[in-house]
């Protein structure tokens, strides 16, 4: 019996000894879990789903979020490590991988992706009313839109062209949609998320009722209007239903006349270009336009230029009245062959011609001088009475050989603005409601190749209303109309700006500005202070009938020049 007690209590003995060395050994841990995972810069803290099947976070951040340089916070299993660390920057511009390793050793590796979720923004980049050639002001601040749309335009047929702050995000109504705005419209623009919105409030005023200048030039080449009364009469119609209240008419160019002319016949024995038949055409004209109240300008285009391709029948008749350059040579430029603007016997000439026209048509509202009236090419001047008359002047020296001299330019350039001065007062005198236009070539360009001082014109008070032609075509860009147009303005004197109507191209062989250059180009004058044009020529009018609609929806008041 002893025997027996004494084995169970050595059994009992032993079996708490293994407890004992059981409890000592240590069993190390297979967890081996990523247990969250987030970007806490981020506002708000993006945090990510957790795929332990998959082995995959994926978390989303906002959109634009900048991934490649993001830190994560991840927190993971108990003794377990982690590679990369919690804490150190990764591009998650595509996806990491994270090792997590237990404290046994076993290892699980989670891919990380990060993409971008849908903003919850909703803006309004730009809006234009597109068919009218009008951007508006957006304000994103008080999400208010503004617009201002010409006197007379008709508000009932807009469309709108709408450029939102994100891909994904929408509008209603949407871009592209015609409305109307005869009152202030709400736009509700939706974010990519579906939920966040934001509303605008458009408001489209209508300008004032302009004054100033809309001119045409209206020629005999590359247009058959004046060969015949009912194609004038066609012609006119079209200004008057386009709004257009001033037309530029040719009166003189290639030696000849398009109304008859005593002047002309004595010279050269032709009282009129033949092509009008014993008609004539200025007479018809400004009967036509003036029964539908535009206004008619003489536009002696040729000036003193003799003829283009050849000396012409002018100086066929008096070759002492040529420009002569310092080789002894006529002058040719461009194609023309010019007379010497600063000899007296040709001035007169020119005069004479001009003051036919106001005295035999004392209806007529205006004459115009161009970028060959008055001017002379630079190369000229060398003539023996013009280097008599500069020696005189300059105590026996004789003129620079350098044509662009600028004393030299100065010198021949006043005496044309002499010339120019005068020929105003005479206009004046024969008829005070005449007024004289001038259409220069711009500056610098003009005075050095062509000693037109035209600033001296304005700011001496012997030019009506002046129209540089600032030619510039698409492929230039409105930057560089607009640079050319404040450039002028600048030389000129902005306090003259109530006579400025620059020119410009809109029609010439086969070019024609696209719609949005030509609404560019009548922008950018008004917004510089310039309340009208002048386009060359009056086949644009055929072209772009309906722009001509939305850009001249109503008339234009003729300025009182008096």
């Amino acid at each position: 019996m002893q025997r027996i007690f004494l084995l169970n209590w050595v059994f009992v003995f032993l079996i708490l000894i293994g407890t004992s060395c059981q409890d000592d050994e240590q069993v190390e841990s297979d967890e081996r879990s990523i247990l969250s995972f987030a970007f806490q810069e981020l506002d708000p803290i993006a945090t990510g789903i957790i795929d332990d099947e998959e082995a995959t976070v994926r978390i989303s951040v906002p959109e634009g979020t900048d991934k490649s340089e993001l830190v994560p916070t991840i927190e993971i299993s108990p003794e377990a490590t982690l590679n990369p660390s919690s804490g150190e920057p990764q591009d998650f511009s595509s996806f990491v991988q994270y090792q997590v390793t237990s404290e046994s050793g076993r290892t699980r590796t989670y891919t990380v992706i990060v993409r971008e979720g849908e903003s919850n923004e909703a803006k309004i980049n730009s809006l234009a009313l597109a068919n009218k050639f009008v951007n508006a002001e957006v304000d994103n601040t008080d999400f208010i839109i503004r617009a201002t749309l010409p006197f007379g335009s008709d508000f009932s047929q807009v469309r709108l062209e709408i450029e939102l702050s994100r891909e994904g995000a929408f509008s209603s109504p949407a871009s592209g949609e015609t409305v109307d705005l005869t009152s202030p419209l709400t736009i509700e623009v939706t974010a990519p998320d579906s939920a966040s919105t934001q509303s605008y409030e458009l408001i489209v005023e209508e300008g004032e009722e302009e004054i100033g200048v809309r001119g045409v030039w209206l020629t005999n080449v590359d247009s058959d209007v004046l060969l015949s009364q009912n194609q004038i009469q066609e012609a006119v119609a079209l200004c008057k239903e386009l709004n257009i209240n001033s037309i530029f008419a040719v009166t003189y160019n290639r030696a000849m006349t398009t109304y008859p002319s005593e002047v002309m016949e004595n010279l050269t024995g032709v009282s009129i270009n033949p092509i009008y038949g014993g008609r004539d055409p200025l007479r018809e004209l400004i009967d036509a336009a003036h029964a539908e109240g535009i206004k008619v300008f003489a536009w002696f285009e040729y000036g003193f230029a003799a003829f283009n391709g050849a000396a012409g029948p002018i100086l066929t008749e008096k070759p002492e009245w040529a420009a002569i350059d310092r080789h002894g040579d006529i002058v040719v430029k461009n194609g023309f062959w010019w007379l010497n603007a600063l000899l007296p016997e040709v001035q007169d000439f020119m005069t004479e011609l001009v003051l036919e026209v106001v005295k035999n048509y004392p209806d007529i509202d205006g004459i115009q001088g161009d970028d060959r009236l008055p001017a002379m090419p630079s190369e000229g001047g060398y003539d023996e009475y013009t280097v008599n008359r500069y020696m005189e002047e300059h105590e026996g020296q004789e003129p620079p050989q350098d044509r662009t001299n600028p004393e030299w330019l100065q010198w021949r350039a006043d005496i044309l603005n002499v010339w120019g001065e005068d020929l105003y007062k005479q206009v004046k005198v024969e008829n005070p409601n005449c007024l004289v236009a001038m259409s220069p070539s711009p500056l610098n360009f003009g005075f050095v190749e062509y000693l037109q001082d035209w600033p001296a014109w304005v700011q001496g008070g012997y030019c009506d209303l002046v129209s540089p032609q600032l030619y510039r075509r698409d492929n230039q860009g409105v930057g560089v109309y607009r640079s050319l147009l404040n450039e002028q303005i600048n030389r000129m004197g902005s306090q003259h700006l109530d006579i400025f109507f620059p020119g410009i191209l809109s029609f010439l062989g086969g070019y024609v500005p696209s719609e949005e250059f030509l609404a560019q180009m009548i922008q950018a004058n008004r917004a510089a202070g310039a309340n009208g044009e002048i386009h060359f020529f009056y086949n644009v009018l055929l072209d772009r009938r309906e722009t001509f609609k939305v850009l001249y929806p109503a008339p234009m008041v003729f300025p009182d020049f008096n």
